[in-house]
């Protein structure tokens, strides 16, 4: 995506729209001349491939659009990476070492000063089993200017200027204060898949509606966060293609802008911008992926699914990460992994477990400083945990709660 400064946009009366550009010869053009400037440079530095490109871009009125066309196509066409057969950082430590024990080093000896910067190189080359052309390449190979262009994924120049649009569009939302959604006239499966994509990036939200009417989901924005506003404003950003996915909707965003006014980005799916996304994943994050993997080595009598239902609740949805079937009798539970937080949402997070009358499990990640005070009347089973889930933990925790469910 964009960092915030390439993001342009213009006011209309009390809405915010971003600064398309036109899919026409002009931008084609300079799409193309950055493309070709990208594969030029594949094999060479990071630190080469700027100047080129900032020598192309210069000063002219038009240098925020080809900086946001270029940084679209580093950041997700092209791979970088530290070519050194040796860490860098062992390469200076035993230059270093060895020139502290020499010091002062020269490029030419004298009597008083004999060993030299080629000597120490020639002595660390050899200890190291390479060449003193491969220690002077290694020395600083990783910096970020010594990233070397390995491998560049050449895109259509139309997809280059699609992909900016929506990035304008993503960036606006880095200030948003919520996000109304409203999904309708659509098939289950894809009502499931926006579900899908706001637990993917752990969206706090709200949800009425049902199948047959249609869905109003309102999402919290970076703005109004009191912690992990940056981190959780690239998530909000990265829904945007996830719900051009759907068919049948209409969005509107609160935006706080840069006069301090709030204004309404608006967005339906009559609009012209075009995800790049694909249908999302089995699992939504390598933790996730693990848990599941570990979980099913147990030897045990659970049989775990990944969010295979929306649990209608008449005015809002529930769908579980995992759910745990018994393999002997009609026992279920549900283990629910809580994200971003603010203390109104876990109250209306626990309201929503207690009217779906479901056996629940929560694990929280420690990294989020929820306190015990704040989860001590939740009416489910909770457990803290650090960088992984323990499988044994759920299990131990299973065999105490699960019940057949029952949903009034």
């Amino acid at each position: 995506m964009l960092t915030s400064d390439l993001v342009r946009f213009h006011y209309r009366g009390h809405e915010v729209y971003p600064s398309y550009i036109k899919m026409g010869e002009k931008y084609l053009s300079i799409a193309q001349e950055l493309i070709d400037t990208y594969n030029k440079f594949t094999g060479k530095t990071r630190g080469e491939l700027d100047e080129e490109i900032k020598n192309y871009i210069g000063y002219g009125t038009d240098y925020k659009i080809k900086r946001g066309l270029a940084r679209i196509l580093q950041t997700e066409c092209s791979e970088f990476n530290i070519t050194s057969k040796i860490l860098p950082s062992e390469i200076r430590r035993r230059l270093f070492h060895m020139a502290s024990d020499n010091f002062p080093i020269t490029e030419r000896p004298d009597r008083i000063h004999p060993v030299t910067r080629r000597d120490i190189i020639n002595q660390v080359a050899s200890e190291m089993g390479v060449t003193p052309i491969e220690i002077e390449e290694g020395l600083y190979a990783d910096l970020m200017e010594n990233h070397i262009l390995s491998t560049f994924q050449e895109p259509e120049s139309s997809w280059l200027i699609n992909r900016y649009n929506l990035a304008l569009a993503q960036g606006i939302l880095y200030y948003s204060m919520e996000m109304k959604i409203i999904a309708y006239r659509n098939l289950p499966v894809r009502y499931k898949q926006i579900f899908k994509f706001i637990k993917f990036y752990r969206l706090i939200h709200q949800v009425k509606g049902d199948l047959e009417s249609g869905y109003e989901i309102l999402l919290d924005g970076p703005v109004s966060m009191f912690k992990q506003s940056r981190k959780y404003g690239i998530q909000m950003a990265s829904f945007l293609p996830a719900l051009l996915l759907c068919t049948r909707w209409k969005m509107d965003a609160e935006i706080r802008c840069e006069d301090g006014k709030n204004r309404t980005f608006p967005l339906k799916d009559t609009c012209d911008l075009i995800s790049h996304y694909t249908d999302s994943k089995e699992y939504d994050s390598l933790l996730e992926e693990k848990f599941a993997e570990r979980f099913n080595k147990l030897d045990s009598p659970w049989v775990l699914e990944r969010e295979t239902e929306i649990v209608n609740l008449k005015d809002t949805v529930f769908i579980p990460d995992f759910t745990f079937h018994h393999k002997r009798d009609e026992r279920v539970a549900y283990l629910e992994i809580i994200g971003f937080w603010r203390p109104d949402y876990l109250r209306r997070k626990f309201k929503k477990l207690e009217k779906a009358s479901i056996n629940t499990i929560i694990a929280i990640s420690e990294d989020l400083n929820v306190s015990e005070e704040k989860v001590k009347n939740f009416p489910g089973t909770y457990f803290f945990f650090k960088s992984a889930i323990n499988p044994g933990i759920v299990l131990e925790i299973l065999e105490k709660i699960a019940r057949p469910l029952e949903i009034s």
